[in-house]
């Protein structure tokens, strides 16, 4: 009976930990909430039927065995589920709802009038061991691409696992004529080890499902950390790094590149006749042209307000001439739509070419303001070069 206790205690507390922190991760830190309360109730399920196997004069035996083994389960259906939401997979709630109450109805109103504990049990660690089974295989490649191989097989063993738990459990029952180990030891020591393995598992399971939240989080913070709330393009802080690694290439390896500064013209004027909001969508169509139009090895990013910088790598003054004047017209090549207004867009660019290990970052980003600040001065919509360094001639200007 003190044995039974201290098993009682421990699933208790340990429940009660886990039930906590998918409460907390959910209700308080809004990490996938959703999934956290699907998660939440299967771990409350499987708490619910450990103890009701601990709990002496709770209801008749067979009740009390065929109520756990329905809870196990009906917590695997909701592990499935918070996986599904978390992964954003295709869900068949009706399905899981029939085959759960179905397994309940089975187990409840059929197994424990006829005196069918076995193949309750059977039935009930059969649905345990297919449910696993199924999140292994259509959750591994979501987690393998978000992720990377190692948390996918992690998930993999870890519900592969269980499920071979409950395979074994479901055979013990259907043949019980078997020299099963666990069968052939007292009652007292098999309750120790189901409690303690069903523990174990439900812990690891729980860390596994506590790792890939943590993981997704850090992602979207170290994401947000890098790119504009507004429009997702980098940030400042994220292009002036990648600006600064071109300059260390072209001092080491003498690789140039080039830096197109982009303004919108007369953004001040549309914030004024429609509004702050037809501003943020001017910032976001054109962040999304300007995106479209660059090539894949091209970074862009939101400079600050209505400000945009476009770093070229391996690009010298004619290929840069030739993807500001792209970038230009896919921005301006139709007006952008806000209610029942049409906003024409155009921009100014400045470009600058670094081909001078000796110049400093600061003096490029400079030399490119200045180029700007010709095209505005110069009419809008139109590109300006930036001369050499050392060059006072006038900038070349491109204009449509």
């Amino acid at each position: 009976m003190e044995t039974r206790h201290l098993l009682l205690a421990f699933v208790l507390l340990t429940h009660t930990l886990t039930t906590g922190l998918w409460w907390t991760a959910g209700t308080w830190m809004g990490l996938s909430s959703r999934a956290a309360r699907y998660w939440l109730i299967a771990t409350l399920g499987n708490g619910v039927g450990l103890c009701l196997m601990l709990i002496p004069g709770s209801g008749p035996a067979m009740l009390r065995v065929l109520t756990a083994c329905s809870l196990a389960a009906l917590g695997a259906i909701w592990l499935r589920q918070g996986l599904q939401v978390f992964l954003k997979l295709p869900r068949a709630e009706t399905r899981q709802l029939v085959l759960s109450m179905a397994l309940m109805v089975f187990n409840i109103l059929v197994c424990v009038p006829l005196g069918w504990q076995a193949a309750g049990v059977a039935v009930s660690a059969g649905v345990v061991a297919a449910t696993m089974l199924w999140s292994v295989r259509e959750a591994f490649h979501p987690l393998r691409q978000e992720f990377n191989p190692g948390t996918a097989w992690t998930a993999a063993v870890m519900f592969g696992v269980v499920a071979l738990c409950a395979m074994l459990t479901g055979l013990s029952q259907l043949r019980p004529d078997w020299s099963w180990p666990w069968l052939q030891s007292p009652l007292d020591t098999r309750q120790f080890v189901l409690t303690f393995v069903s523990v174990t598992l439900s812990i690891l399971t729980s860390f596994v499902l506590g790792y890939i939240v943590v993981m997704r989080l850090v992602a979207r913070l170290e994401h947000l950390s890098q790119h504009d709330g507004l429009t997702g393009l980098l940030n400042r802080r994220a292009i002036e790094a990648l600006l600064d690694r071109e300059a260390q290439r072209l001092e080491r390896f003498n690789q140039p590149f080039s830096i197109l500064l982009i303004d919108i013209d007369h953004f001040k004027r549309v914030n004024d006749r429609l509004g702050h909001p037809a501003g943020d969508q001017v910032l976001i169509e054109v962040a999304r042209r300007l995106q479209v139009e660059a090539r894949e090895v091209d970074h862009v990013a939101r400079y600050g307000g209505e400000e945009f910088c476009v770093l070229l790598p391996h690009t010298e003054h004619e290929g840069a001439l030739q993807a500001a004047e792209r970038l230009r017209e896919g921005v301006c090549e139709r007006p952008i739509t806000w209610g029942n207004a049409t906003v024409p867009v155009t921009i100014s660019m400045g470009l600058v070419c670094a081909n001078d290990p000796r110049e400093s970052l600061q003096s490029l980003l400079r030399r490119a303001d200045a180029a700007l600040y010709q095209a505005k001065d110069g009419g809008r919509n139109m590109v300006v070069s930036a001369p050499t360094k050392d060059d006072s001639a006038t900038p070349d200007a491109t204009q449509a």
